[in-house]
């Protein structure tokens, strides 16, 4: 053993410094377990407690006559003296220790409590040291080293009962039996479900975080819903989770309206499917291919016998919305045009309002018709003429490869839909395009577990958007569960989210949601769900501050900040950092 410093003494190979907290150094009212921070502080971080019982009969007699002393005192203060607060202040202390004791039955104790820090070496004993100072001033509380005291603090820490004097005189706070009892630190704050996925950490307590969206008997829905302020770092937590549910075997379908590049190389990692959707691209699967052999998905899942509802009628009404969002003005007389020409399209075809008219003898789907046989028919009565100037983009115009018969296979586990190649005016029909077909994938899957994630979601349920859309997502984000799949969406655009309609399909789909993330967000976007989430004002406060990659996971009243993590090989896929990306290019020349 090595006593000879000041700040540490050394035992075995191992530096040992001591600390307590001080008589003063305590908040005159505290909570529940307000000594956990102190447990949880760290590696190499120790926590002893000393209770010592007093006797109640003399303690009491002490009171009264220290009470009675400092009320003579006080006729000879003036008022105005900072010694009247205080002596005001120690007969109001005394007044209520004589009445929890007597009126409550509470008894008295002294408290004393010593701190450890362990490290193999001085300067990170100084850090360690250092940061325990710090940890003790944001709960309120004061800390002073045991200078020239090491030794001394080490055999008080020994589990002997013994207290140095001189340590014991310093360390001692008056103490009820409510304030010891609460005391107790050792409360978990730990977040671990069964087979969940890896999130980050808890910033209360560094513990790792694993949530299971799947667990029905932990969560009434798995839907998770992320907002935050751009660069807050909603797309590298999106990446996060979706990889990580492919890794347990689900399938994960992504809808991404902007910045859709940045999924590429993850995607790639994990061997997946990126369709970049834009009117150049072949990628455009057939948005009138019938992908469903039935609508009663449900049958499958339960036994029961398959009802015969109409593949068909339900692919022509989504082909109207889907019309509808680049021709708003439609009446009534035009939408029955375009349901006549669409059952007359599919006609042709051979397929009915029959489910078995959309297989071929083998099993197999027939062959569906493309966007250039809905505007032919359209072009062919002087009545719907004018309803086909739509369709003429994607048949004759810019928009052709959009259109045809591109055969993808879309059987692959890991799906990225990439529309962030659409211009302006078609960003939100294909969007829609997109969730159409991640629609068809999840609903067909027969209950596999799956994962249908959109990135800005206000795109297409905010203030561009229009009811018939926006009732669809949110029909669908309310429905997915019963399908064994959950909707993850994220959006940065809080006041687009509530502007249509007031807000109704916005705070459906949080409704819909049963896990909230909030990242950092700027002071009037967090007051839109301040409400909504039942935030606190420090929470508030504590979401304007996040730094990038920090939020706050909300599942009912429980409100957990984390950290969110990556692994270097994830985090070398998704970063969009100039920086890191300047240096690997280097790094890969150099080699």
């Amino acid at each position: 053993m090595d006593t000879k410093s000041r700040d540490y003494i050394v035992v075995d190979g191992i530096f040992h410094a001591y600390l307590y907290i001080t008589g003063y150094g305590y908040s005159t009212t505290v909570g529940a377990s307000w000594l956990a921070p102190l447990v949880e502080a760290g590696e190499g971080v120790s926590i002893s407690f000393h209770f010592d019982k007093q006797s109640k009969e003399k303690i009491l007699a002490k009171i009264s006559q220290q009470t009675m002393m400092n009320r003579s005192r006080m006729r000879d203060v003036a008022d105005t003296r900072q010694d009247f607060e205080e002596l005001d202040s120690a007969i109001a202390s005394g007044m209520y220790l004589k009445d929890v004791m007597n009126r409550q039955g509470e008894d008295f104790y002294y408290m004393h409590t010593l701190i450890e820090v362990t490290a193999g070496d001085p300067e990170t004993l100084e850090h360690r040291v250092t940061a325990v100072e710090k940890l003790c001033v944001s709960v309120d509380m004061i800390a002073r080293r045991c200078e020239y005291k090491q030794e001394q603090a080490f055999l008080s820490m020994l589990p002997i009962l013994y207290l140095d004097p001189d340590i014991e005189r310093k360390s001692r706070r008056n103490a009820l039996t409510s304030g010891v009892a609460a005391a107790f630190p050792f409360a978990s704050y730990e977040l671990s479900d069964r087979n969940g996925i890896f999130l980050g950490l808890n910033m209360y307590n560094r513990s790792p975080v694993f949530l299971n969206p799947y667990d029905d008997y932990k969560y009434t829905n798995g839907n998770i819903w992320i907002g935050g302020s751009s660069g807050a770092g909603k797309t590298f937590t999106l990446q996060c989770v979706g990889g990580r549910l492919r890794q347990q075997g689900k399938r994960v379908i992504y809808i991404i309206p902007k910045k859709g590049h940045e999924f590429r190389p993850r995607c790639e990692q994990l061997g997946g499917l990126y369709l970049r959707m834009s009117p150049s691209s072949p990628d455009c699967p057939n948005i009138m291919a019938i992908r469903r052999k039935s609508l009663d998905t449900y049958a499958g899942l339960k036994g029961l016998a398959s009802r015969d509802d109409s593949v068909l009628a339900d692919k022509i009404s989504r082909l109207i919305i889907w019309y509808s969002l680049q021709k708003r003005d439609l009446s009534d007389e035009d939408r029955n045009y375009l349901d006549t020409s669409l059952v007359e399209c599919y006609r042709r075809y051979g397929i009915t309002f029959d489910n078995t008219s959309v297989l071929n003898e083998d099993g197999r789907f027939c062959e569906m018709p493309v966007l250039a046989d809905w505007y032919d028919v359209l072009q062919s009565s002087a009545d719907t003429k004018h309803l086909a100037v739509v369709l003429a983009r994607y048949v004759t115009g810019s928009a052709s490869a959009m259109g045809s018969r591109n055969e993808i296979d879309l059987d692959n586990k890991y799906i990225v839909i990439d529309t962030s190649g659409m211009p302006d005016d078609l960003l939100l029909p294909g969007i829609f395009w997109a969730t159409d077909i991640a629609n068809d994938l999840i609903s067909g899957a027969g209950g596999q577990l799956s994962a249908l994630i959109s990135d800005e979601l206000w795109s297409l349920v905010g203030a561009n958007s229009n009811p018939l859309a926006a009732g669809y997502i949110q029909e669908m984000v309310k429905t997915i569960r019963g399908l064994g799949g959950i909707a993850i969406t994220s959006t940065q655009g809080m006041q687009d989210l509530f502007s249509l309609d007031n807000g109704k399909y916005g705070k459906g789909i949080l409704d819909s949601s049963r896990i909230k993330i909030v990242m950092q967000m700027e002071e009037q976007e967090a007051r839109l769900i301040q409400n909504v989430l039942n935030l606190s004002e420090e929470e508030v406060r504590q979401i304007t501050r996040f730094r990038r990659g920090e939020g706050l996971l909300c599942i009912g009243y429980n409100h957990v900040p984390i950290a969110f993590y990556a692994t270097q090989k994830e985090y070398d896929a998704i970063t969009t950092s100039p920086t890191d990306l300047l240096n690997r290019n280097i790094k890969n020349e150099t080699v």
